[in-house]
């Protein structure tokens, strides 16, 4: 069994280009999948960057911005955003520290396959 500790006194300072006031813990790095902690001070920017993968962003503590492209939106604590590969992604906290899992996909299905908008699986439940 392997344990991987996160949170406070795991993390490092992120060296993401631009990034500001962040934080972050590899869980893990393998086939298919590398997945994540980010921890963004009040006021603190992680990004901006381009990744090939596309990811979840699993918000667990606070809220923010983030940037996709364009396209400007609010998230918060609760939400899973969907992160299209190749496009530009910037988070920025705002007035209170932001916790997310930062969940990014080298080759696995689509993210919504099997799913629609009612509900996780199919059935609108």
């Amino acid at each position: 069994m392997e344990i991987r500790r996160f949170g406070p006194g795991h993390r490092r300072s992120e060296r993401a280009a631009g990034s500001i006031g962040t934080t972050a813990s590899l869980l893990h790095a393998g086939p298919g999948a590398r997945i994540t902690e980010l921890a963004l001070d009040e006021r603190a920017l992680f990004g901006p960057l381009r990744s090939p993968l596309r990811g979840l962003l699993i918000m667990i503590e606070g809220g923010g911005w983030l940037a996709l492209g364009d396209e400007r939106q609010r998230v918060a604590a609760g939400e899973a955003i969907v992160l299209p590969a190749d496009a530009e992604r910037l988070l920025a906290s705002d007035g209170a520290p932001l916790r997310a899992i930062l969940v990014e996909f080298d080759d696995a299905p689509a993210l919504n396959e099997g799913h629609d908008d009612k509900g996780g699986n199919g059935d609108g439940a």
